[in-house]
């Protein structure tokens, strides 16, 4: 090659390099570069678009769970777009399916991770203590459709109401009130190994504390599905009710063996363990009998509220051939939840993760128009967000098969416990 060209060719590719990496820059929204409206925009935002990541479980263990809030997700935020969106931008969803499975997840999450601004649903604690790490360095902001309180005590995490210990501690306290259950009884606790269903002993420790209850533990993996040993173990204890912090296919199984076995007892349970789904199987007299579920989101069946009323029907109409049921509101209320903290950040003009995990500390008296039993405060890192919960029966006549009895209940022990979470 020429001399003479060669320089001028060395500038021209030089000049091209550098508006390549300007033109990245600005599609990936470096950190505190400024967008519409004077806003510090950063990963997932430009100035006409927020990104919001979904890590859900579409074929694992909460499959029909997951399903179902990522439907009510992208209904939601279609509402709110339709309105306007968010800071003057429309809210885009990627939704990824980890199966339940952390590795999975992780891996996912590193192929999402640049083009997010936050993550507006995470199915499975498994799969969020996994993440956390990882969250934490980018300043991730992730609402998790889980509720363990092992992870409350971080900035980055969202834990939207109760937390599985203070959903027992509740749930344990109801039943002495309500079922039979008497100071000095036996309990079985039937729990997933891992965040979730150690999440739940917590509680059920301190309520057998506080009442001189005997517990009777059985751990699982998340993929037994055989609760005969378990169902077993209980009897044998002479168990007066039955703690369940599992899946649905192990609700199932426990409530189906323990039948057979002529252990008819009350069973408490978190959130998660029921699926609308199990109410066609045939243990579902079973549930209607024995089963109470104990969670701080409103049931789809409470059309006494009007903004659930609302959200059970565009549920419907967009999704005819969906299982209505309580992971619907579950979804709105997530919704609900990062569009107080986008408006919050966009109010501090800080869209950068940073910004919007700043903005969601300071979020609290966060009323959700009755998605969740009381209003959220998300500003003491530590301590969950709310503490009152429904006790639902089940109710195959009723729309997602789970009935409020009453009003939420929060009760004596719940009032005053705090978890003590460590660093």
């Amino acid at each position: 090659m020429s001399p003479r060209l060669a320089k001028p060719i060395a500038m021209a590719v030089l000049v091209l390099a550098l508006a390549v990496l300007t033109a990245c820059g600005k599609g990936a929204g470096s950190s505190g570069e400024e967008s519409a409206g004077g806003v510090k925009a950063a990963q997932g935002v430009t100035d006409k678009t927020i990104t919001l990541g979904v890590q859900t479980d579409l074929t694992g263990t909460f499959a029909a769970l997951g399903e179902v809030i990522t439907q009510g997700n992208k209904l939601y935020w279609d509402e709110q777009n339709k309105a306007g969106g968010v800071c003057g931008r429309q809210v885009k969803l990627i939704v990824k399916d980890h199966g339940y499975d952390p590795q999975t997840a992780v891996t996912q999450y590193r192929d999402i991770s640049p083009d997010v601004a936050a993550l507006q649903q995470v199915v499975g604690s498994p799969v969020s203590a996994a993440l956390l790490p990882t969250w934490e360095k980018d300043h991730m902001l992730a609402l998790l459709a889980a509720w363990p309180p092992s992870l409350l005590n971080h900035d980055e995490i969202g834990v939207i109401g109760p937390s599985y210990d203070v959903e027992a501690v509740n749930g344990i306290e109801w039943m002495m009130e309500n079922k039979g259950l008497k100071e000095g009884d036996t309990i079985g606790d039937l729990y997933f190994e891992g965040d979730y269903g150690e999440g739940g002993l917590i509680g059920v420790k301190a309520a057998a504390e506080k009442h001189n209850l005997k517990v009777v533990e059985q751990k699982i993996k998340a993929t037994d599905t055989d609760m005969s040993a378990a169902a077993s173990a209980f009897k044998r204890a002479g168990v007066k009710a039955i703690w369940v912090t599992v899946g649905p296919k192990q609700l199932a199984s426990l409530a189906g063996v323990a039948q057979a076995q002529g252990l008819s007892v009350p069973i408490g349970g978190n959130g998660p363990v029921f699926s609308p789904l199990l109410l066609d199987t045939a243990v579902a007299a079973t549930l209607e009998k024995n089963l109470t579920v104990f969670t701080g989101t409103a049931p789809i069946s409470l059309s006494s509220n009007p903004a659930i009323e609302k959200a059970a029907a565009s549920y419907k109409k967009a999704y005819p051939k969906g299982t209505p049921q309580q992971a619907v509101i579950t979804a709105f209320a997530e919704g609900e939840v990062m569009k107080a903290t986008l408006e919050k950040a966009c109010d501090g003009k800080d869209l950068t993760r940073e910004g919007i995990v700043k903005a969601f500390r300071t979020l609290s008296g966060v009323d959700t128009g009755g998605f969740i039993a009381e209003p959220l405060d998300f500003s003491k890192v530590g301590q969950p967000s709310a503490k009152a919960v429904y006790a639902l029966e089940i109710d195959k006549g009723t729309v997602g098969g789970e009935k409020a009895i009453g009003e939420p209940y929060l009760s004596e022990t719940a009032k005053t416990y705090e978890l003590s979470t460590g660093g």
